[in-house]
């Protein structure tokens, strides 16, 4: 299973018994997965999620904290999304769900940050709103250089918001906007496995960890083996390409030519050899 994947099953399981936990959670899940739909004059909420066990805990939350009905609606994958999706979908009472969950003010405008008792409350209710946010566009990649935890975020307010609730935490978290999408992002290892811990994903934090230790381990390990290699096989031998030494060979026979034809020759039909000068000098005529 991926770690994205994990983390939301692992935290779709996790059971919360603090109302105003829940209701932050509930309010985070709606701002970042849904949005507000007029339909014949009313509102009606949807919030649209990857897994069916999320939006499961979505649907008994909102029965449960406002007493309001909803459906589940599966939208089968097609072109770019390859899995099945979920979308909770509250037409009755809609209006009133989204006054509570802080999505309407009370003149009636969309808010487009997070709710005031959300960005106001304590350091449960901002794990709470991170939960939900993660539920609802979360992701965590492998660990490595590019390794992130990253929520994909409706706006920039929604975004600046989520920092704030993660530095109530201690958590170090960064709002970026990468081709016209808001999002928040948490590099640092240490942060990351922090961040888990706080949500409640302590299997996948472990995981997480697991990875990243034997990755670390491994590239000293990579580096001491590629330098072995490299002691074992002895100096570096300088090869010559093929065209610089068939040049070389024309110049020493061209050479070894001149010498040669420079020589004087006898006047007999015999060719002499020439003695070394140590031994005895050329024959002179009589």
């Amino acid at each position: 299973m991926a770690l994205t994947a994990q983390v939301k099953d692992e935290l779709a399981r996790l059971q919360i018994d603090k109302t105003s936990c829940r209701k932050a959670e509930v309010a985070a899940t709606l701002r970042f997965a849904g949005g507000l739909h007029i339909i014949s004059g009313r509102i009606v909420i949807e919030a649209e999620l990857d897994t069916a066990i999320a939006a499961r805990r979505l649907r008994q939350a909102v029965a449960e904290v406002y007493g309001h009905e909803s459906e589940i609606i599966v939208v089968s994958g097609g072109g770019l999304r390859r899995g099945s999706h979920y979308v909770v979908r509250v037409v009755k009472d809609g209006e009133s769900l989204a006054r509570q969950t802080g999505l309407l003010d009370n003149r009636g405008r969309p808010v487009r940050g997070l709710p005031p008792q959300v960005v106001a409350g304590g350091i449960a209710e901002a794990e709470a709103a991170w939960r939900g946010a993660f539920l609802a566009h979360g992701s965590l990649t492998e660990p490595g250089r590019s390794s992130s935890l990253e929520i994909t975020c409706p706006g920039p307010e929604a975004a600046l918001a989520l920092v704030g609730a993660a530095r109530r935490m201690g958590i170090p978290a960064k709002a970026r906007e990468v081709r016209g999408v808001d999002r928040v992002v948490i590099r640092d290892g240490d942060a990351i496995g922090a961040m888990l811990t706080r949500l409640g994903a302590h299997e996948a934090m472990l995981v997480w960890e697991e990875r990243r230790v034997r990755r670390e381990v491994r590239g000293p390990r990579t580096a001491s083996r590629t330098s072995t290699t490299r002691t074992c096989a002895g100096p570096r031998v300088r090869r010559w390409p093929r065209a610089h030494v068939s040049t070389v060979r024309s110049r020493s026979s061209a050479t070894t030519c001149r010498t040669t034809c420079a020589r004087p020759a006898s006047s007999g039909s015999r060719t002499r050899t020439p003695r070394s000068r140590s031994s005895a000098s050329w024959p002179t005529r009589r």
